[in-house]
């Protein structure tokens, strides 16, 4: 059973969810890939996606949940609505296309494994959902089942004793912001049987965000964007982490490039490749940093 890939996105389609788009297709040459938005784009022919518009797709649900949002967060109320509304979105876009296992993938993320291999890793006997620990969902999967359990909970979310311990809580100076994060905390607190949110194994990690060292090497200087070493595998770029622990380097299934990181998101598997490319690329990222020029090679800085 192959998974269905989805992107979910809101306007003008950015260079950087290209060139997501483009690594999912070079590791993923037959699957479908779909992007359920409000914009399309030239190169959409080319890389193989189908685009789902918003107003396509049934509402019912949708309009349910919005009528019982309320906003306990400290960014833009739109934002978080989407936010939300982006489960929903997946959910009747799942329905109408008969997708019995469903990739999700933020369009900030890069996946360096085919969807088929990610489901057998990520959703083991009886898991219904993937994604990380405290709903981080840059990637996740879902089963038909687990789609719809989620949409259930959803529903309710903002009538729990959950939401309204939160809201009485001093959320505003923890920035502790309510948002669909928290929406899939809570679920897999009650669905324990069922979601899977392990992200770390002997010889793999699903990385969490770039910009966060998580006790691996990253780049010289203030920012702490990981440093990945990229090697040439079966004809593509694999990204590897160095783990500080130990020194060992641990391949990685995906690398989510959150918030201002995404502008280092770059093609680094082309659809039409070839091999003196590749180790051009592999040997430029490998030791070029994309941040923090100036400071790179100072004298004050911590070279790894």
């Amino acid at each position: 059973m192959t998974p269905d890939i989805y992107y979910i996105h809101r306007g003008k389609i950015p260079h950087y969810l290209l060139c997501s788009i483009e690594n999912t297709r070079v590791f993923n040459p037959k699957t479908r890939i779909f992007l359920v938005g409000d914009a399309s784009h030239s190169k959409f022919k080319r890389l193989g996606v189908s685009l789902i518009s918003f107003n396509s797709l049934p509402q019912g649900d949708h309009d349910a949940f919005q009528a019982t949002y309320r906003h306990t967060s400290g960014n833009p109320e739109a934002f978080e609505r989407f936010c939300f509304a982006r489960w929903f979105y997946l959910h009747e876009a799942v329905r109408i296309n008969g997708s019995e296992v469903t990739l999700h993938l933020d369009s900030d993320c890069m996946i360096f494994e085919s969807a088929e291999e990610l489901m057998q890793r990520l959703l083991p006997e009886k898991a219904q959902c993937y994604f990380g620990p405290e709903g981080n969902p840059h990637l996740a999967l879902f089963h038909r089942e687990g789609i719809s359990s989620l949409i259930t909970t959803l529903l309710t979310l903002f009538k729990t004793d959950y939401f309204h311990q939160w809201s009485q809580s001093n959320w505003k100076e923890a920035r502790r912001f309510f948002c669909d994060m928290a929406g899939l905390d809570y679920y897999s607190q009650q669905h324990l049987d069922v979601v899977n949110q392990q992200t770390q194994w002997e010889d793999a990690i699903v990385e969490q965000t770039m910009s966060m060292d998580h006790g691996f090497a990253t780049w010289p200087g203030p920012k702490k964007l990981k440093r990945v070493q990229w090697r040439i595998e079966d004809d593509k770029l694999i990204p590897y982490l160095n783990r500080l622990s130990d020194g060992s380097y641990v391949r990685a299934l995906a690398l989510h490039y959150k918030g201002a990181s995404k502008r280092y998101m770059r093609n680094f598997n082309r659809i039409s490749d070839f091999y003196l490319s590749r180790k051009v690329r592999s040997y430029l990222n490998n030791h070029l940093p994309p941040i923090n020029r100036s400071m790179a090679f100072s004298k004050s800085s911590h070279q790894i």
